[in-house]
């Protein structure tokens, strides 16, 4: 992060307030028999946010659309896959700055890719859990985020 981010991000923070977290998509899905265990797995997790985010349903808000994939494999064979979509919702308390900020690229990636995705991460994990668990696996645990 380039210098002066950590400023711009606060004060970033500062005009919005986290309004509501809801889950909108909850698939798990068994693929294959699960491993022994102690078998060596592969986890391989992508994150992605809809087209056109954030949206403004109502002047004060906006609302971030984040979709995770989650698929654990053992020797290349897929045995997991767990899909979970949010919709987190933000309120606007000063537009003027959420404005001016949100216009410069690098506190819009770190908000983005850092804060939204820390803020939904332990939701997502315990998705994962809950899905294994239901399907009859002994669940994997995901790493924490750094």
């Amino acid at each position: 992060m380039s210098g002066g981010i950590n400023d711009r991000l606060t004060r970033f923070l500062h005009a919005i307030t986290l309004q509501d977290i809801k889950p909108m998509l909850l698939r798990s899905e068994a693929l294959g028999p699960m491993p022994a265990p102690g078998s060596n797995l592969t986890i391989e997790c992508k994150q992605s946010f809809a087209q056109d985010d954030p949206l403004a349903p109502i002047p004060d808000t906006r609302v971030f659309r984040m979709k995770y994939e989650l698929t654990v494999s053992f020797q290349d064979a897929p045995f997991f896959k767990q899909e979970s979509g949010f919709i987190i919702a933000f309120g606007v308390t000063d537009l003027p700055t959420f404005t001016e900020l949100w216009a410069d690229e690098e506190v819009r990636k770190v908000f983005m890719e850092k804060q939204i995705q820390r803020t939904l991460w332990p939701l997502f994990r315990q998705h994962a859990h809950d899905g294994m668990s239901r399907l009859g696996m002994a669940p994997v645990s995901l790493p924490w985020l750094l």
